[in-house]
């Protein structure tokens, strides 16, 4: 129970637990007709019915100490009222010893309930005032109320971290920058239940909003050092603004947005969450956003990675496409290392060979299949010479340079170029 007006405590009084509620005028406050507390200091339930003495004295008490709503009901309606209106209690107090009522409430268990048997109702030598109790009542109701906060955040803690979980597969496992984006603002808001999110990723010079809930045409790109997005992603650490509206460096998209949370995707992005109310984050919200930019980051640089080998990719076919030796590219898949393509001057020189063949089935013999071996998945180059049949007849002799490539995932591949040494095109020729 935070501020003014905060939460609600149902107090159930044993007092009238004898009283009927037939008849009884229902006062609109709540939708179950039972006993509620009126003004402080005064001495009705809103019925009619008087509180007795001694309970609206801890009503009264509870209310000036605990800033909260204190609902008083009859045991015949206060389990009908935790069943309806439960999640809208933060403690529910029993007055006296009413074991039937309590073993109800704690076996349901949804509400934490505090049971209260003040020591007033006879005078007692040298026992505790009325005072005493009732400060020990209010402390024990807010043990257990910020007891009762801490289980249901730690349970909404887990249960977001499971639904991000879900997507931590999805979003790394992306094929496109689009598609990485895009899961990750489902990620926001489906696991996260963010309801306004932007993701920015760096163009250039320029933040462009690549995925948001919020209309197309009210988010716009950002040029360099403009707004919280190029401070975060320039700072590399996370913001959290109270309220948007009144920061001097942030651009709002709409007048209706305040609190804001701003975390960096390395130096790729940024994703941006927003609220309509003020201070709506705290580092919670930090931590579980800062996690799914993670996830996005590990994409993006998967993407990235896989650009570059493709390309570098390109520039080695090219190369071997034109190349006017002998040349073969193979790949290891399931085991077994297997021919992938060969180039003109291959087929020229040894004759026409089916793709997708077994290297041992084309290799001339066990040392040609071993050199292939040794460059694979190093990074490296082997060389050697083979001996190899011809397309002419006959069996040559030619210098063996493999070269082996990086490929995406866990794929090794290599090109294996065949040079005759009588040839003026010696390997240095073509690597050097």
């Amino acid at each position: 129970m935070g501020g003014p007006g905060e939460g609600r405590v149902l107090v159930v009084t044993p007092d009238a637990g004898d009283a009927t509620d037939g008849g009884a005028e229902d006062t609109g406050e709540d939708p179950i007709q039972g006993w509620t507390r009126g003004e402080p200091g005064g001495d009705s339930t809103g019925d009619g019915r008087r509180l007795d003495a001694d309970t609206e004295a801890v009503v009264g008490a509870l209310e000036a100490r605990l800033s909260a709503t204190v609902v008083v009901r009859c045991r015949g309606t206060a389990i009908e009222y935790v069943d309806e209106l439960g999640p809208t209690l933060d403690c529910v107090v029993v007055l006296g010893d009413d074991r039937t009522l309590v073993r109800t409430l704690v076996e349901d268990r949804s509400v934490p309930t505090v049971v209260f048997e003040p020591p007033f109702v006879e005078t007692i030598e040298e026992g505790p005032t009325f005072e005493e109790t009732v400060t020990e009542l209010v402390a024990r109701i807010r043990a257990e109320v910020t007891a009762d906060k801490r289980t249901s955040e730690l349970r909404e803690s887990n249960a977001r971290l499971t639904a991000l979980s879900h997507y931590a597969e999805d979003i790394t496992a992306c094929e496109t920058v689009d598609a990485v984006v895009r899961r990750t603002l489902e990620a926001t808001t489906d696991a996260l239940a963010y309801d306004y999110a932007v993701i920015y990723l760096v163009d250039g010079s320029r933040l462009v909003p690549r995925a948001t809930t919020l209309p197309d045409d009210s988010v716009r790109s950002l040029d360099v050092d403009e707004g919280i997005a190029w401070r975060t992603l320039r700072t590399g650490d996370s913001e959290i603004v109270s309220d948007i509206q009144s920061e001097p460096d942030a651009r709002p998209q709409s007048e209706d947005l305040h609190a804001g949370l701003s975390v960096p995707i390395d130096g790729r992005g940024v994703i941006q969450v927003a609220s309509e109310t003020t201070d709506a984050f705290d580092d919670s919200d930090r931590e579980f956003v800062e996690i799914l930019a993670g996830y996005t980051r590990e994409a993006l640089e998967r993407i990235e990675r896989e650009v570059t080998l493709r390309r570098e990719r390109d520039r080695l076919h090219a190369f071997f496409d034109g190349l006017p030796a002998p040349a073969i590219y193979v790949e290891r898949r399931d085991g077994d290392v297997r021919v992938e393509e060969v180039n003109a001057a291959y087929e020229e020189q040894f004759g026409r060979i089916e793709t997708d063949r077994v290297l041992d089935e084309v290799a001339h013999d066990a040392e040609e299949v071993e050199q292939y071996e040794a460059a694979l998945g190093t990074a490296g180059v082997s060389t050697g010479v083979v001996e190899r049949p011809t397309a002419a007849g006959g069996v040559g002799t030619f210098a063996l340079n493999v070269v082996s490539v990086s490929l995406p995932g866990d794929r090794e591949g290599a090109y294996g170029i065949y040079v005759d040494p009588a040839d003026d095109g010696s390997v240095p020729g073509y690597f050097g």
